[in-house]
């Protein structure tokens, strides 16, 4: 993966925590009504009385219905970046329905391993340290390298420091 998409992933991922892994909101900037509608059903799909996902307009790449320039018509979407800003496009006469094709490119721009609550839960809880779609053993060993230590990995409440807190919240995602 280049350097650029790893530093966006690790922003993306850094936004979609909030509190202590008990809801997620995704910073996205859906421009009109429908395709706001299409990204806010997507979410909808992915929530769960555990972990809520909404969606928070309040940054992240912006997401268009079109662009400036013609698609290839066997193009669902594509990523561009427009004096620094990202941004995801959607074809309107592409080969996916507008709500497919949200969830395929949401899924590739946040790494979920499939359009799932289950899916999204493991990689948005915070937990999955590593980022490879499972919460395993080597997230716990990431997070006990770092136990004692300031605003590393494994932070998991946001409170700058990895410590029994944050093991407790891992310990609740993790299934062995």
């Amino acid at each position: 993966m280049k350097r650029a998409a790893k530093a966006h992933m690790a922003l993306v991922l850094l936004a979609l925590l909030v509190g202590m892994a008990d809801a997620a909101s995704l910073k996205l900037r859906p421009q009109g009504a429908e395709l706001t509608r299409a990204v806010q059903a997507a979410l909808a799909a992915l929530s769960t009385k555990e972990l809520p996902v909404t969606l928070d307009t309040g940054g992240g790449p912006v997401l268009t219905l079109g662009g400036g320039a013609p698609f290839n018509p066997d193009v669902a979407a594509r990523v561009i970046v427009v004096n620094g800003e990202r941004r995801i496009e959607f074809n309107p006469q592409g080969p996916l329905p507008l709500a497919e094709a949200v969830r395929a490119e949401l899924t590739r721009e946040l790494g979920l391993a499939a359009w799932t609550p289950a899916a999204s839960r493991t990689r948005l809880s915070g937990a999955d340290l590593n980022g490879d779609g499972k919460i395993d053993l080597t997230d716990l060993a990431l997070l006990m390298n770092n136990y004692g230590k300031a605003g590393t990995v494994g932070d998991l409440n946001q409170d700058r420091k990895v410590d029994d807190a944050d093991l407790r919240l891992f310990s609740a995602q993790y299934k062995p």
